[in-house]
């Protein structure tokens, strides 16, 4: 993979220079309580030197302490040949359905360019209080494709990998655990992907970062020191920890995916991330739904709030709506 990078303030050099912390890293034992022995890490350089693939632009703005990823969406690790695509999104879990719920979809055909564009910050600040993670996109990858969390509905009771089937040799998630939603669009991962590990990850060694959440934090896939397999059990309930990792020797707080049980992915901010953000990429279009159910987009908007799962009872309520429908209109990721 290819680094294609732009400055738009400073030299390399100068950000460099501006990362350096010179702090202690704690005992491994003690790592979990002493997230602020690190402090707030500059990510700029390690960002910069990420393996970003040659369909993603990152542009540092060294002044405003950000970094902005732009891609078309589309992972540089290709696709599989077909996928199968449900006919009714919202009759979760799918594991069970049989051969003919699905559509057999040709990717060649079937998958759309989403053009990505979110500014993160370089920065990242640590917060006892943790926000969950929502649907759509949670954080980007090296390969140009979204992160998203681990589930495909909002009440966080289907989580995607779990929910895998296969048919003739055709699987809902691909072998890099990844897929785009039913229209498409939005490729992205819900577990390892694997298609970027395997190239980059040595056996004997820590993961590289293969991304970066919308709070700023790096992500690695499940390889700690000494190439020794992380588990749920060595992380947090955001499944991050603070330990050193080759772009950062003197330690920070970063997030692992996981592949011994869910969460397989991050399904909750341990950083500073804005409302927006964690609505990122293949979230719900309020404003059809709103004309589909008959009520304003503001009051569609005002009934939900910023909690996830929404509480669609209460949300149905306030609107004067069946929350059955409500919920029928208001799809996964998937959908």
């Amino acid at each position: 993979m290819k680094n294609k990078t732009l400055y738009t303030t400073a030299a390399l050099s100068a950000i460099i220079a501006a990362i350096a912390l010179n702090v202690t890293m704690p005992d491994t034992a003690d790592a979990q309580d002493a997230t602020t022995a690190v402090g707030r890490v500059d990510t700029s350089a390690a960002v910069q030197a990420a393996q970003w693939s040659d369909n993603v632009t990152i542009t540092i703005d060294a002044d405003a302490n950000t970094f902005r990823f732009e891609s078309n969406g589309m992972p540089s690790h290709g696709f599989a040949e077909k996928y199968l695509i449900p006919t009714d999104p919202s009759d979760q879990p799918f594991a069970d359905k049989p051969a003919e719920f699905f559509n057999v979809e040709e990717s060649a055909t079937y998958f759309k360019e989403t053009p990505v564009d979110t500014t993160i910050t370089t920065l990242p600040a640590y917060t006892e209080e943790v926000t969950e993670t929502s649907l759509g996109r949670i954080g980007v990858a090296i390969t140009g494709a979204q992160i998203f969390n681990d589930y495909e509905n909002f009440e966080r009771t289907v989580v995607a990998q779990d929910d895998q089937v296969i048919h003739d040799h055709v699987a809902f998630l691909d072998e890099c655990n990844g897929h785009t939603l039913v229209s498409g669009t939005d490729y992205h991962y819900h577990g390892i992907p694997v298609c970027i590990t395997d190239t980059l990850d040595r056996a004997d060694e820590h993961s590289v970062m293969i991304g970066v959440l919308e709070d700023g934090f790096p992500v690695y896939g499940n390889h700690g020191q000494g190439g020794a397999i992380i588990t749920n059990d060595d992380l947090d309930a955001c499944s991050g920890h603070v330990d050193v990792t080759p772009e950062f020797p003197d330690g920070i707080y970063h997030y692992h995916l996981t592949a011994d049980e869910a969460p397989y992915m991050i399904d909750c901010y341990h950083g500073e991330v804005e409302v927006a953000a964690n609505m990122g990429g293949g979230g719900p279009d309020f404003a059809a739904i709103a004309k589909e159910l008959g009520v304003e987009e503001a009051a569609l908007r005002d009934a939900l709030g910023d909690t996830m799962p929404p509480d669609f009872d209460a949300a149905a309520q306030s609107l004067g709506i069946d929350s059955d429908a409500l919920r029928i209109a208001m799809p996964g990721p998937g959908q």
